[in-house]
């Protein structure tokens, strides 16, 4: 255990203790990888493989019960061509819905975000209740349509989680229960041990607000982008400023990679640090595209989804957290946003001339330092073991299989997902596409 010296007088400085322990047991390679080819990051086929295989199958990241805090509080997502809306019902559950009314498809809710009694069709008036439940048909009465039974129609659920810290993910998949649980794939992802020992009461945090910004480039670009720091040196000035880059580590889990970062020996050498603002920090990319950064000792947290808008765009929201921690003050929490706000703004650029350069035909593959840019390798693994499990599955149906999709819709009149049917025989092989070429692309990928 080594001390920093002030001024004659020994602080132990735990944030530096706990940084080089866990550095010291970590499994580092020295092994180089190699990236994803180009064609990943702006083919048709792939974007539209990855919505059946990740984004129509896997749990992802959108908020924080914060945003929820009363009944009626909701808000309306887009994931990958997905729009549902996620709401606090009166039970005090977070339940979600596909935003499709069941008479003729419009949109139930129009606004972003508020507070709802009941969720009323702009289109025919069709209403709906916090939990989804058809309570008005204009016109379908019982003597113009005898057959017709609204205790059987309701909007189309999707699958809500809650984690030990409150994070709300999604799951699309249309089955009563996930072909993949939440803890299938996210394994210690909410008890992992700086969150148990951050010092936030997860129950007293406050949302703030959200800002959004849409790029040119592919959703996978920014996060190859979020999971290392080895650009922060040239790309990042204030993170460079104030971290050590050399000893910036991450550590993939199931589902998920864990950063750990500590400041400069000159900043922790300084008489004016104050270790409490450095501790309990942590940040954690959430697969697919999702991270949260809680700061306990600035009060300030950020939780970011990348939402992919095609092949080639992607569109972030950032959401904005109050920690109410002791030592949280406007002031740090305002620096902290400004922070945010300027490193996403130098993201973005970085983003957007590398999805250029992927286009141009002349960029293939590149190398991975086994350190530095451990965390690009584990991110890029989860997507090809997505891609592949898909892949073997379609192979064997011989069909495209879309989890998202309502089985049986054409019989069923209530929006709660029956048994799987085949309803797509005689529907194009994806052998025989051009997602038979990815295929072949996805097998000769050496990871």
């Amino acid at each position: 255990m080594s001390d920093v010296h002030l001024n004659g007088n020994t602080l132990v400085a735990g944030v530096h203790e706990n940084h080089v322990r866990g550095l010291s047991t970590k499994a580092i390679s020295t092994d180089l990888n190699s990236t994803l080819p180009a064609e990943f990051y702006h083919s048709q086929a792939i974007y539209q493989l990855e919505r059946r295989a990740i984004f129509s199958t896997r749990w992802f990241l959108v908020s924080h019960k914060a945003r929820y805090r009363d009944v009626g509080d909701f808000v309306q997502y887009e994931m990958a061509g997905f729009n549902f809306v996620v709401v606090k019902n009166k039970e005090g559950s977070i339940i979600g819905f596909h935003n499709v009314c069941r008479h003729r498809a419009f949109p139930v809710v129009q606004e972003t975000s508020g507070k709802a009694r009941i969720f009323s069709c702009k289109y025919h008036g069709w209403s709906y209740d916090l939990t989804g439940k058809l309570t008005k048909a204009p016109r379908f009465t019982l003597e113009s349509v005898p057959s017709f039974d609204p205790s059987t129609i309701r909007l189309f659920p999707i699958h809500i989680h809650v984690d030990t810290n409150g994070f709300v993910y999604v799951n699309l998949d249309a089955s009563p229960k996930p072909k993949i649980s939440w803890e299938a794939q996210y394994g210690q992802l909410d008890r992992q041990e700086r969150l148990a020992n951050s010092g936030i009461d997860w129950d007293a945090i406050e949302y703030d607000f959200t800002w959004a910004k849409d790029g040119g480039f592919n959703w996978k670009v920014m996060q190859d982008n979020y999971n290392e720091c080895y650009h922060c040196l040239t790309a990042h000035p204030d993170v460079a400023e104030t971290t050590d880059l050399n000893t910036y580590y991450v550590s993939p889990g199931d589902g998920y990679i864990a950063h750990f970062n500590e400041p400069k020996p000159s900043i922790l050498a300084n008489s004016a640090f104050d270790e409490k603002r450095f501790a309990g920090r942590s940040q954690t990319h959430v697969f697919p595209g999702g991270h949260f950064s809680p700061n306990p000792g600035t009060g300030f947290m950020h939780l970011m989804r990348s939402i992919p808008t095609s092949a080639t765009t992607t569109r972030q929201e950032y959401d904005v957290y109050r920690l109410n921690t002791p030592h949280a003050t406007p002031e740090a929490h305002e620096r902290m946003t400004n922070f945010y706000r300027k490193v996403v703004d130098e993201d973005f650029e970085l983003c957007e001339k590398v999805q250029k350069n992927l286009e141009r035909g002349i960029f293939e593959m590149g190398l991975l330092h086994p350190f530095h840019e451990e965390g690009v390798h584990a991110f890029q693994g989860m997507v090809l073991k997505a891609l592949r499990e898909q892949i073997q599955a379609e192979e064997k149906a011989g069909t495209e299989l879309w989890a998202a999709k309502p089985k049986n819709l054409s019989s069923a009149k209530n929006g709660r997902p029956e048994e799987a049917v085949d309803e797509q025989k005689g529907g194009r092989n994806v052998c025989e596409t051009m997602l038979g070429c990815q295929t072949l692309r996805l097998r000769s990928v050496d990871w």
